[in-house]
């Protein structure tokens, strides 16, 4: 059934990567480099890229990523395609409302859309639910016609279909890292992870040829720095591996600079000496890691199959032995938590060798099995003042089972502010420093062809440095500290400059965010006996039960 009908044969389509929007009662979670919205980003979505690409000729394509870039709201496009996870979700809705208040038809897709299409039904013309390459001839040919339908469901995607995607059409000099996808879906099935939700539990692959294709790609565009966005790039290790070698004779070749990548791997990957020294031989140098826990009852508790088994601190110092830094993220709120489960992580993430540590709540995304034993229990709660159903980022959607969320909300702060206070960012760079292997071209004393940083980046480091000290003169010392420590191997001293640049722009963040404080981080635990409060504590009362007609009898 039509929907819509545009006038004449020249459609015009605007696809829109809203911003990640701080509402009232609600925070966001802290990236690096976060502060100034609007300048730049670390590293975007492939997504309104990826469906560019797939636009035919009939259609005249746009991209606006907000970040980056203003809206016009004036645009004389004819559709609107507003992709959205849950953190845009409650922007995507305002930027629908005033396009179709201007007349215009609205399209939207994403993950969040294809998890929870609910929220958006109301507040658009079609939707798109799934991924887009098998219907992307059907969905632009009922646009060109104007015959587009409600709602499309597009099945799991064959990836050696999916195209190369039209960076060229973003403002890719305010681009921190370029990005690739290589894969879509995971094989593990942790309770918490709406990835495999949406995406699936069979991974799909593209061909090692379209990826060193959009690596060139990025490379001309004079990006140093390239993240491959897999949700868990080494799962499986043979195809992984191809893919390792094409990078390897790609990268620094033909006279190319070298560049660095940057992947998310699973911490089992250390079980492997061939995957390690394959990721290391073709520059991938930094792993995004989900650490979560070292408790076997919270790993058996979200079904953290990856993470059992072995000892976590050796697997992670044998990384960083390999020459590959680790940026590890931890969850706090599992039922098995306790008060004391807060100074267990602190130990923990301590004797890791790893700079930045993200810590966070444990959360029950939508269409998750957490969400479903949560919605069973009567546990799930929802803020009063949040568009998506999701949570602000320092807090959960649901009462752990032995923390209030007061607590929970306490003991994070407490946690993060231990972590990032200087003293023991210094602990863990020095052992950084001791264990970390020089990348492939140190070894083979190749540095001066490593491609420099781009003129964001550098500007962005000497930002965060500025930043630093401004918040806290006492930083200044810390800083100079560190940099002796980068100076005193040389063969790593980039590497790092990197881990020190991360750590202060993620401290700059969380002060600004009031997650750090440096009075907190000296005390021994977190401080559950005192009246403290703040604006956050208090918002937490005008919470209510997503579901109360589920509540079942404590």
């Amino acid at each position: 059934m039509a929907i819509c009908q545009i006038k004449g044969n020249a459609v015009k389509l605007l696809l829109v990567a809203p911003r990640h929007e701080i509402r009232k009662g609600e925070d966001s979670p802290l990236n690096a480099f976060d502060a100034n919205v609007g300048g730049y980003e670390m590293s975007p979505s492939t997504s309104i890229a990826t469906v560019a690409a797939l636009v035919p000729e009939t259609i005249e394509v746009s991209l606006c990523n907000e970040a980056t870039q203003p809206l016009d709201m004036d645009t004389d496009a004819d559709v609107i395609g507003i992709t959205a996870n849950v953190s845009q979700a409650g922007r995507a809705i305002d930027i629908a409302k005033a396009f179709r208040s201007r007349g215009k038809i609205v399209v939207f897709g994403g993950p969040h859309v294809s998890l929870a299409p609910e929220i958006f039904v109301d507040y658009c013309d079609s939707m798109m639910v799934g991924e887009l390459e098998h219907m992307a001839e059907e969905f632009f040919s009922d646009m060109v016609n104007g015959t587009l339908k409600p709602s499309y469901t597009g099945r799991q995607a064959d990836m050696r279909i999916s195209p190369t995607p039209r960076w060229d059409l973003y403002p890719h000099e305010k681009l921190v890292s370029g990005v690739v996808q290589s894969s879509r879906g995971c094989p593990f099935t942790c309770n918490f992870c709406d990835v495999i939700q949406y995406l699936g539990n069979k991974q799909r692959h593209k061909d090692p040829a379209q990826v060193i294709k959009e690596i060139q790609q990025l490379y001309d565009l004079g990006f140093s720095s390239i993240l491959i966005a897999d949700d868990n790039f080494t799962a499986n290790r043979k195809v992984a591996r191809e893919l390792l070698h094409a990078i390897a004779e790609w990268n620094g070749a033909e006279g190319r600079d070298f560049v660095s990548f940057q992947t998310q791997m699973s911490i089992n990957m250390t079980k492997h000496d061939d995957m390690l020294a394959d990721c290391h031989r073709a520059g991938v140098l930094t792993n995004f890691v989900g650490i979560e826990t070292s408790d076997p009852l919270a790993l058996a508790e979200c079904d953290k199959r990856p993470n059992k088994g072995f000892d976590l601190i050796s697997q992670c110092e044998k990384s960083v032995s390999a020459g590959i830094k680790l940026e590890p993220a931890f969850i706090v709120g599992f039922d098995s938590d306790t008060q004391a489960s807060f100074e267990m992580q602190f130990r923990f993430a301590m004797a890791l060798p790893a700079g930045s540590a993200r810590v966070g709540p444990l959360v029950a995304p939508v269409a998750t099995p957490l969400f479903d034993d949560m919605r069973k229990q009567g546990r799930l709660l929802q803020d009063p003042n949040s568009l998506s159903g999701a949570p602000p980022y320092y807090t959960s959607n649901f009462e752990p089972a032995q923390l209030s969320r007061t607590e929970l909300y306490i003991g994070l702060r407490w946690l993060i502010s231990k972590l990032y206070h200087p003293d023991n960012f210094m602990i863990r760079l020095e052992n950084i420093t001791k264990l970390l292997a020089p990348p492939p071209w140190g070894k083979l004393g190749l540095e001066q062809r490593v491609r420099k940083p781009r003129a964001l980046n550098s500007w962005l480091a000497a930002s965060a440095i500025r930043e630093s000290i401004k918040l806290n003169p006492a930083m200044r010392g810390t800083i100079n500290d560190a940099m002796a420590l980068a100076r005193h191997r040389p063969e790593i001293s980039s590497a790092i400059s990197e881990v020190i640049i991360r750590y202060l722009a993620i401290q700059v963040n969380l002060t600004k965010g009031g997650m750090y404080d440096p009075e907190w981080a000296q005390m021994d635990a977190p401080p559950f006996d005192t009246n403290f409060t703040d604006d956050r504590i208090s918002r937490l009362k005008d919470w209510r039960p997503m579901y109360p007609q589920e509540r079942v009898a404590s």
